[in-house]
């Protein structure tokens, strides 16, 4: 990997880790028009996956997709508007915090836990007809591994050989729930043998394990393999949502040994390591914080979508 390259993937995640943080105080102001769920602690996930994808590849996540939309090519801009629910947005604000598409760069999103497995099946079906050479990555957490919808989409993808990347995010807890409770074959990657498929169990919070792991499956669908499984273990940082009673259900004690193991912090250890000065990214995160107010002071001057823009986008039968 080249100097820009690093250089490039530690700007992605400081994007991520500070937009988030910018979002949860919006939520705590009530600006942001649904409920808000953090994605920081897992940036390594996102950006190493979709490191390994081209513009014509498709991603699919649930209702925490704002990291996975920013690595596959969502500007800060927009999705600050889409989740202020402004025109300006990826979807011009209509779809909110856990509902937006963006068409440009093949990224979709829904809050139904487990509902972007289907889909994701769908759309690898679709580019295998195609015969581009595309693939779709469907992310989800470890929660989802439990629906309906996660065995049917994987079995159908297995069946037909269909392009996909699916990829468990197991930040530890489905909502409250700590994940060892409620999933009965562990590590959760065990589950794609249930379906002849390759799975693989690998450290989300190491930057460089998820290139590495996400080249080789991303290769594997795209030559014809059928499709791939990865769980990457991580943590959330954060609440499940804004207003979560999180010490409920876990301690600060666990939060704070996990945080030791954060991919951004795990990353600039390897990238000072590799000659590039403390600095060169102070003054790279610097500039992602200036570039990421600016684009949250232009996002909350954009007018709100009205009534008639709201049917924009929706296919009515013609009388």
């Amino acid at each position: 990997m080249t100097r820009e390259e690093k250089l490039r993937f530690y700007r992605k995640m400081s994007e991520m880790r500070h937009f988030d943080e910018m979002c949860m105080e919006l939520k705590l102001k009530d600006l942001i028009m649904d409920g808000f769920h953090p994605y920081s602690g897992e940036e390594a996930v996102a950006v190493g996956v979709c490191s390994a994808l081209v513009k014509g590849d498709a991603v699919t996540s649930t209702h925490r997709p704002q990291g996975h939309s920013m690595a596959k090519g969502s500007t800060s801009r927009e999705l600050f508007c889409e989740m202020l629910g402004r025109r300006g947005g990826v979807s011009q604000g209509i779809g909110g915090p856990m509902q937006w598409t963006d068409v440009k760069n093949r990224f979709y999103c829904g809050s139904i836990v487990g509902s972007g497995i289907t889909i994701a099946a769908g759309i690898g079906l679709a580019m295998k007809k195609e015969g581009k050479g595309n693939i779709c990555v469907c992310f989800f957490g470890d929660g989802a591994s439990n629906t309906g919808s996660f065995h049917e989409g994987m079995n159908l993808a297995s069946i037909w050989k269909l392009p996909v990347v699916f990829v468990c995010e197991n930040n530890q807890y489905g909502e409250a729930m700590l994940v060892r409770e409620f999933v009965s074959a562990y590590p959760i990657s065990k589950r794609a043998a249930s379906y002849s498929m390759e799975g693989v169990t690998i450290d989300g919070n190491d930057l460089m394990k998820v290139v590495e792991t996400s080249k080789k499956t991303v290769e594997a669908a795209r030559s014809g393999q059928g499709p791939q499984f990865i769980e990457a273990v991580t943590y959330r940082f954060g609440a499940h949502y804004g207003g979560d009673p999180q010490y409920t259900y876990r301690t600060k004690e666990e939060i704070a040994a996990w945080r030791e193991k954060d991919p951004i912090k795990r990353f600039k250890v390897d990238l000072l390591n590799d000659g590039i000065t403390d600095s060169e990214l102070s003054e790279l995160e610097k500039d992602v914080e200036r570039q990421l107010e600016e684009d949250k002071a232009w996002a909350l001057t954009q007018p709100f979508p009205t009534l008639e823009e709201a049917t924009d986008h929706v296919m009515i039968p013609l009388k």
